[in-house]
């Protein structure tokens, strides 16, 4: 996390580094990322950067969270609307994330296809760790509809939510690297419709 510094600068302050960062991670790899044209391109000082952040990949985790932040809140109002449906709310997730895909000013989804598409050692499945897991089951908790999903166990629910987003994880990024989509949209549904209806095919045993 960057320094009370950088968080307690005004908003313009912030988006203007933001902004050049996200512009110099989308255009390279992370390792020829120079923190020099970043603060040139921002217009601040070398030293007032280390008061904001340690190093660059402070840097690189903050603007990537910003972006897996943005994901799942975008997840939650689907959960929202789609009242309480998980799946339905997975693949409307997918679909605002490729509809998306071509913006690429700070915070849309172009930059960060981007910036993932430029650093392939991102782990695909990944994305989300860079939030608190607990944090992120926790949110997900208030407005997944549990009466839609077969709970057995007090624990069921969080089980179910972490299977899910470890699944379609994977498909979500193939959609943020702009690919196939209507290839990987017909994948995500059939993966949702198995773990929809389950994988045993007598339900008794």
């Amino acid at each position: 996390m960057p320094s009370n510094t950088f968080l307690n600068l005004p908003a313009d302050k912030q988006t203007r580094l933001m902004d050049a960062a996200s512009r110099e991670f989308s255009a390279k790899p992370y390792n020829e990322v120079s923190i020099n044209k970043i603060i040139q391109d921002a217009g601040i000082p070398r030293g007032s950067f280390y008061m904001y952040f340690q190093d660059k990949e402070e840097l690189f985790r903050y603007l990537v969270h910003g972006y897996v932040e943005q994901l799942l809140m975008v997840l939650e109002e689907a959960l929202l609307r789609e009242g309480g449906d998980v799946f339905a709310a997975l693949r409307a997730l997918f679909d605002y994330v490729w509809e998306k895909r071509e913006e690429r000013a700070l915070g849309g989804m172009g930059a960060m296809s981007a910036i993932i598409s430029r650093n392939g050692g991102m782990q695909r499945g990944a994305l989300l760790d860079l939030l608190d897991a607990g944090e992120v089951l926790e949110r997900l908790r208030q407005s997944v509809n549990p009466e839609l999903l077969d709970l057995r166990r007090e624990e069921d629910l969080d089980d179910v939510l972490a299977v899910l987003l470890s699944v379609a994880g994977p498909l979500l990024y193939a959609g943020i690297e702009a690919g196939d989509a209507p290839g990987y949209r017909e994948h995500l549904d059939g993966i949702l419709d198995i773990l929809r209806r389950g994988m045993a095919k007598d339900k008794d045993r």
